[in-house]
């Protein structure tokens, strides 16, 4: 058995536990622990494709489920549990979708959540040729290289969501948070490790709430070759593609104003540069993800 999915049995096994002993409704003791917080954010935004000839992400609804128990939490699509913690650290044993098949699947489920994957938020230069090579004459006339395709046209293989499951360790101080995480892919899709590193800052001023976070992503090379290595069937007049690990940079802001109990104003923006490993891929046309949004949000 994998290291990966002894970590994923821990996980799992440790969340039944903890959920069956959260809160059983056929005992007289049973007290519900926590709360559930649900909020939509509804207003225009976009996450930028990177993908050769992908689709920009559009952002309209943004839902955003929250629950916190005693030793227990969900985080949208993130579920965990506490292992331990005192008044400025913790250590969680949790489990979350990969990321990367965003840009692949439209219907993602972390196209819907930009919370997702904690350290995540979520470009494509969308000019219409699908970032094939286009080499300019004198007189203004493109040609398109014959041999080079677009990734409409080629027969890719699916690039699946998987499953990680890992460990986080948070510490606060103060306005300051700081985050790590370290994941194992325990679907059998590609065997590759995570891990996430970010530093958040709060600013709060009557009814304004500001967070700024700086973070980076590693990636093995089993996963940046899952989603961004091309094979041989897939493969145009540019040949195969493997890369190595890669280490991804990510800024993001976050903005909110109180209007009333139920209703929040929100812009966010986050900036994910992609490292050589990634935007040299075929697959590729651009070495950033943007993302923004700005709306209300409501609290249900």
């Amino acid at each position: 058995m994998s290291f990966t999915t002894k970590l994923f049995a821990i996980c799992a096994s440790a969340l039944f536990a903890v959920a069956s002993y959260a809160c059983d409704s056929t005992k007289a003791d049973c007290v519900e622990v926590g709360k559930w917080d649900i909020s939509v954010g509804i207003g225009a935004g976009v996450r930028t494709n990177p993908v050769e000839d992908g689709d920009d992400i559009p952002l309209v609804l943004i839902p955003q489920i929250n629950y916190n128990g005693e030793h227990f939490f969900i985080q949208n699509l993130d579920v965990g549990v506490i292992v331990w913690e005192n008044e400025t650290q913790q250590l969680n044993l949790f489990m979350t979708p990969s990321y990367d098949q965003v840009f692949f699947d439209r219907w993602s489920p972390s196209n819907f959540f930009t919370e997702s994957n904690a350290l995540i938020a979520a470009g494509t230069d969308k000019s219409g040729n699908g970032g094939s090579f286009v080499p300019e004459i004198d007189n203004g006339t493109e040609f398109v290289s014959p041999g080079f395709k677009d990734v409409g046209h080629r027969e890719l293989r699916n690039r699946r969501t998987a499953g990680l499951a890992g460990i986080e360790y948070q510490f606060s101080s103060g306005p300051v948070d700081i985050q790590f995480q370290y994941l194992g892919e325990f679907t059998g899709l590609h065997d590759g490790n995570e891990a996430r590193v970010s530093i958040a800052r709060h600013w709060t001023a009557g009814k304004h709430h500001v967070i700024g976070s700086l973070g980076a992503v590693w990636q093995s090379a089993e996963v940046v070759n899952y989603y961004y290595g091309v094979t041989l069937p897939e493969a145009d007049a540019r040949g195969t593609y493997t890369a190595d690990a890669a280490i991804s940079g990510i800024a993001r802001l976050d903005w909110n104003y109180e209007l009333t109990e139920r209703w929040d104003l929100r812009f966010l923006t986050s900036y994910r540069q992609l490292p050589d490993e990634i935007a040299e891929s075929p697959l590729i046309n651009d070495n950033k993800v943007i993302t923004v949004f700005v709306g209300g949000v409501y609290h249900f």
